[in-house]
């Protein structure tokens, strides 16, 4: 972040220097000095500051004397010539109490502040020092996501088993994007898929499972990022008898199965629950994508044998069907026999998949293609099969890379 000093007074200068200086700013790289509107306005028309510091009694050139609306023609000359480039705020410093009068109507509109700066106190200067640590800390961030790009993100429950299995999935070559305001790790990585061509990954995981912790992951990793493409990847339960463990469930669908309303004393066997779901389907092209991997089983067996642990058995095989999320996990045989009044064809629960859908339909344009991929690691009952869960999250990872690709290789 670049800093314009303007003023004419040599101490007051050095001051703000060293308060500049202090907030880890190079005085020869990120500081530029005018001491005069005239040299203030030569400097803005060659940079771009974050932040002005305004003495507000100023002279217009250096031949001149200080004026005591010095700063407030200078705020003028910014907005009537077009060739000057506006600092993005601007912070008004003056001793003199008719220069703060004659200044503030210029500064209310435009909502900067002015600070009594004097000898014998420093209130002004830890306001300059606040002003540029806020200025700093937000503009290193968007700085940060100036440098990364991202074709596709993916979302994960939790770091343990999914967010680990899918960078051992995806690449080797997972770098960490640290952000200063977001306490999320977020990785990135170049994954080459033709000659010359390589797309950019995202990937994160959510502090806790659940569709509001995933929710808001993909909501703000998605506005920062702007993907492309948007997937959920890890592990859920199947319905026994209609899709094997270990097997890929890619969402045809998805929607929140606790939705609706009950009826009766809600503390009593009488009540009764009217489920009222809003689904959302993939898109056709996800379907599409989908359809080419399940037909591909000599890749799918690729991704069954480079697993380096416990695998199925059987051969990994990928189904397109509906999954449905609600906010508890389930070890309850009956389950899916509830579940089934909502969509016959359910083959799938998880805690995720329609607040990370959701978040990804409601972000801003252009809006990503959305899509959860997620391996069979139990069938919602008492006989829990955690011993395949890494398998589960690192197949997934394989099948939702190949997916974005195919997505993306026809948008």
């Amino acid at each position: 972040m670049k800093v314009l000093i303007v003023d004419d007074n040599n101490e007051k200068t050095r001051d703000i220097l060293a308060v500049l200086i202090s907030a880890g700013l190079s005085e020869d790289e990120d500081i530029d000095v005018a001491s005069c509107a005239q040299a203030a306005a030569r400097h803005l028309k060659d940079n771009d500051y974050g932040l002005m510091i305004l003495d507000l009694h100023l002279p217009i050139r250096l031949s001149e004397e200080p004026r005591i609306d010095g700063g407030s023609f200078l705020l003028k000359e910014i907005g009537r010539r077009k060739e000057l480039r506006r600092p993005e705020h601007i912070l008004g410093l003056t001793a003199h109490d008719e220069a703060k009068a004659s200044a503030e109507p210029e500064f209310n509109k435009g909502l900067w502040s002015i600070v009594k700066a004097s000898s014998d106190s420093s209130e002004w200067k830890e306001a300059i020092l606040e002003k540029v640590r806020y200025l700093r800390a937000r503009n290193s961030t968007q700085e940060v996501l100036n440098q990364v790009k991202c074709d596709i993100l993916f979302i994960c429950a939790l770091r343990k088993p999914e967010l680990t299995q899918l960078k051992k999935a995806i690449t080797s070559n997972w770098k960490e994007v640290i952000l200063p305001e977001d306490a999320t790790a977020y990785f990135h990585a170049t994954v080459p898929v033709s000659e010359g061509q390589e797309l950019n990954v995202i990937c994160c995981s959510a502090p806790s499972m659940g569709m509001a912790a995933s929710a808001a992951l993909a909501t703000k990793a998605s506005l920062k990022f702007k993907p492309r493409v948007v997937g959920m990847t890890g592990i859920c339960a199947g319905r026994e008898k209609e899709i094997n463990l270990g097997a890929c469930l890619v969402a045809s669908k998805t929607w929140d199965y606790g939705s609706g309303k009950f009826f009766g004393e809600t503390d009593t066997e009488s009540a009764r629950f009217a489920a009222s779901p809003h689904q959302l389907v993939v898109d056709p092209i996800v379907q599409t994508a989908t359809e080419a991997i399940m037909a591909d089983q000599v890749m799918l067996d690729g991704f069954h044998d480079q697993f380096a642990g416990n695998r199925p058995d059987r051969r990994l095989s990928v189904t397109l069907a509906p999954m449905a999320s609600g906010a508890a996990v389930q070890a309850d045989s009956q389950f899916f026999a509830s579940i089934e009044r909502q969509d016959r064809k359910v083959v799938g629960i998880d805690m995720e998949a329609f607040g990370v859908c959701w978040a990804a339909r409601e972000t801003f344009e252009p809006r990503p293609v959305f899509f959860v991929c997620k391996g069979v690691s139990d069938f919602a009952n008492e006989e829990k099969a955690d011993g395949i869960q890494e398998y589960c999250a690192y197949t997934s990872a394989r099948i939702g890379m190949e997916i974005a690709k195919r997505i993306l290789a026809r948008a």
